[in-house]
This record gives structure tokens, sequence and C-alpha cells, in this order.
């Protein structure tokens, strides 16, 4: 027989790629945010969000869904767009406050994939920075297949793989993509920063983000992030002191080792919510 946390979660539209699933009872301080890759399908989600069910049975799930029209937008009109979500998360650190007796931690958790899933984590973060005025307490973050610096190539190529199938964007699709891509490297031309440089920079700000633990899964496989990429910013945030965790897959293409490994990726999942050590300094090869 099934229970509730077998059943796919059943979401709720916040605005544009945003929903909530709230659970039959939910636990005032408990969300998940997971933040997917360009242009994930409804059943790739559902395989993530399944896995909390079970990992975090009472936890609220805030998902964000990336497109390449949202990434090619402007900042500021990414952050009118996220703010539905941002309203979830001030939410739960309300209650946190509400609740009775000893002072409750909020248990937060951001699941990002790719550097689609980076740019949202990255825009909601800077929004409730300044909302807030001070930075999200996270208990972890899990990055797939990211954050990548990203190259002109790759970035072209994933933007493009993420477009919807037909033949209406396999003739149309390259001149989008290649006018969106142009726009994105050609605004550093005239001094603004990489999108790829802020969302490598946010993740590990304490401005932002009030945390010190990340775990990186990634694969040498993938084709469209380099591995030395995601190793580098592991690198950084052991610098910065703090709990590092790298599960590196051998032969898993991009934002998907659970396909192969998934009792190993709903393991690593349930190490981030559970809030212990994630092995300092050490890297699991799968």
């Amino acid at each position: 027989m099934a229970t509730p946390a077998d059943a796919d979660p059943v979401f709720s539209t916040l605005g544009p790629r945003m929903s909530l699933f709230t659970p039959q009872n939910p636990a005032a301080d408990q969300l998940v945010i997971l933040c997917t890759w360009l242009g994930a399908g409804k059943k790739h989600i559902a395989k993530y969000a399944g896995g909390y069910r079970k990992i975090a049975p009472r936890a609220k799930i805030l998902l964000i869904e990336s497109t390449v029209w949202i990434i090619a937008s402007p900042y500021p009109r990414q952050w009118e767009v996220i703010k539905p979500a941002a309203e979830v998360v001030r939410a739960v650190l309300s209650d946190c406050g509400d609740l009775t007796g000893s002072s409750v931690k909020p248990n937060i958790m951001i699941h990002t994939f790719s550097n689609g899933g980076n740019n949202s984590a990255t825009q909601l973060l800077i929004v409730l920075q300044k909302q807030l005025g001070y930075a999200l307490p996270v208990i972890g973050i899990l990055c797939d297949s990211g954050p990548a610096r990203g190259t002109y190539r790759k970035s072209f190529q994933s933007m493009l793989l993420s477009l919807p199938k037909g033949l209406f964007w396999r003739l149309i699709g390259p001149i989008v993509i290649l006018f969106v891509t142009n726009v994105l490297f050609g605004s550093q031309l005239i001094g603004w920063e990489k999108p790829e440089r802020i969302y490598r920079r946010t993740l590990l700000d304490q401005k932002f983000v009030n945390c010190r633990r990340i775990c990186y899964a990634f694969s040498k496989a993938d084709s469209h992030v380099d591995w030395d990429d995601i190793t580098s910013h592991a690198d950084d945030a052991r610098r910065k002191n703090w709990d590092v965790k790298e599960l590196e897959f051998a032969d898993t293409p991009h934002c998907n080792h659970i396909s192969k490994y998934r009792a190993e990726y709903f393991h690593a999942m349930g190490r981030v919510w559970g809030g212990g050590s994630l092995a300092p300094a050490s890297r699991a090869l799968l």
C-alpha cells in the first residue's frame, strides 16, 4: 500500500516557473529549495522531489525552474519575478520566530542543478538579502553539475539543448540562442560581471548565505560542464573553512547521476539535509 511519501508531490503554482509542495503535516521550520536546470522536464524533477518526500517527509518543497528566457532577462526583472519564492522563504523564517518555547532554527536546504539552478538560487539569495537585511540561514547546499565557470561554447550548447523539441525550434533555436549567448557574453565588454562569476561568488558569500556546508555532485563524463570548474569551487569553499563533500561519478551525464547511482545520490541528499559532518576535504569516487 502506497504511503503519502511514496506519491509524487503535487505542487501549487506561485508564479512563472515557481511552485510549492506542502505535505499534509508540514513542519513550520522545514523547507527544501529545489532549483532545477535549464528546461528540466517534469518527470525528471519528480525524481528529486520524490526523494525529498522520503528524506524530509514534513518539509515543504519550493520548486524554482529555469529557462533560457529567464537567464537572458535583466537582473531587475529576474528579481521581480522571483519575489513569490522569496515570500515562501520569509514565511518559514517568520513561522520559526512565532513558534513557542525555545528558539527554533530554520531547516532550509538549497539544491541546485547546473548554472540554470545556480542562477535561480543566486537571484533568490540577492532578493532575500535586500528584504531581510541579513544572510539566509541554510543548513546545507547541494550543487549538482555546477557551478561552472561558463565558456561560450558550452553555454551555447546547454541553452540550445534546453529548448522545446520540434521542427520550429530545431530551425529557429540556434539563431535565438546565438543571440542570447552573444548578449550575455557581450555584456562583459561594457564592464558587467560575468553571470557565472556572480553565481560562484554568491553561493559562498556570508553576506547572502549563512552556511558552511556544501556538497558537489559531478561527473568527468559531463559534456556540458568541465569537472575542474566544480572542484575549483570546492577548493574555494575549503579555503573559506566550509565543510565540503565532493561526490564524483565516473560515467554519468549532465544532471543525471541519479539514473545510475540513485541510492548514493539520495544518500548525499540525506546527509546534507541531516546537518551533520560531510566529511571535510574528502571526495567519493563512484
